[in-house]
């Protein structure tokens, strides 16, 4: 298959950033699988919903062109051709109304091949879907850079929102900015931000990321004004087993240098028993509150 690049411009999202992408051949039916799995739930059955009506037009109108080629029908009926249509395609078959000649056999041979397919095909979609692991992860609405533990912290915030644990979680955070070449280039660079525990066992409630500031870090003496100047941007990326599903779940989410608090830490969202006897409470709403640093 020869590649022919078009100059209409398509709207992609990367990582959370939009762009304009033009050169690409289309891809809606060549890609249906992906498209259907990204779509949400009401897209997905009303493309269901217009392939079932365009399908039965097309047959209704096929038979329609064979005449009163359906018994029981009404002369010259559409209605009742479109109607006989949707039961074949369903492969129903109420018997009111049957093929009457060689030629309405022969459709209704093809759209009940068709209607088979497609619910085979339609069926191991909706199962897919289904099946799909979703981590139910809820990620602070920015990240902090303040003191912690005696050191100058980057600090990002994820909670678990369903009651199953995920073992074996891990993290990544990784600083991606925009970068001029000698030459006068612009390139985007990525840089992983080491962090004090990428790591976690068991990951049920909440878990703060914390790069550490210092020599070795890419973001040792930038400020705020620095950044935005880099184009820069944050993405945090977890994945980790789900007790629940026996799946691997994957996640990601991404940060300008606007959401970046400056002399901030995050709000405590566990407090302890007030009587002895009583569980601890965590209070999600607070997950995405900061608060600026003790002096």
């Amino acid at each position: 298959m020869i590649f022919q690049p078009t100059d209409k411009a398509k709207r992609i999202l990367v990582a959370d950033r939009e762009f304009l992408a033009r050169g690409l051949k289309p891809t809606l039916f060549g890609d249906a699988f992906h498209n259907s799995m990204r779509a949400s739930w009401p897209a997905f059955f009303a493309g269901f919903a217009v392939y079932f009506l365009a399908m039965n037009l097309i047959f209704a109108t096929l038979f329609q062109l064979g005449g009163d080629c359906i018994a029981n029908a009404r002369p010259g009926s559409f209605t009742d051709k479109f109607f006989f249509s949707v039961e074949t395609l369903a492969t129903v078959g109420y018997g009111d109304m049957h093929p009457a000649d060689v030629y309405a056999h022969l459709i209704v041979t093809v759209e009940i091949f068709t209607g088979l397919s497609t619910l085979a095909v339609f069926t191991g979609l909706i199962f897919a879907r289904f099946a799909r692991p979703r981590a139910r992860v809820i990620f602070a609405d920015a990240l902090a850079l303040g003191p912690h533990d005696g050191r100058a912290m980057l600090m990002a915030r994820l909670a678990n929102a369903r009651h199953s644990a995920v073992t074996e979680a891990e993290a990544e955070l990784w600083f991606i900015h925009a970068e001029d070449t000698q030459e006068g280039r612009r390139y985007v660079r990525f840089h992983p931000l080491k962090l004090t525990q990428e790591r976690n066992p068991i990951f049920a409630l909440s878990w703060t990321l914390f790069h550490p500031i210092d020599a070795e870090s890419p973001l040792q003496g930038l400020s705020s004004e620095d950044l935005a100047a880099m184009e820069a941007r944050f993405l945090l990326v977890f994945n980790g087993h789900d007790e629940a599903s026996g799946q691997r779940l994957i996640v990601r989410r991404a940060y300008m240098a606007a959401d970046l608090r400056f002399g901030h830490v995050f709000s405590d969202i566990v407090t302890p028993a007030q009587q002895e006897g009583d569980p601890p409470e965590v209070d999600y709403r607070k997950i995405h509150l900061t608060e600026a640093a003790a002096p």
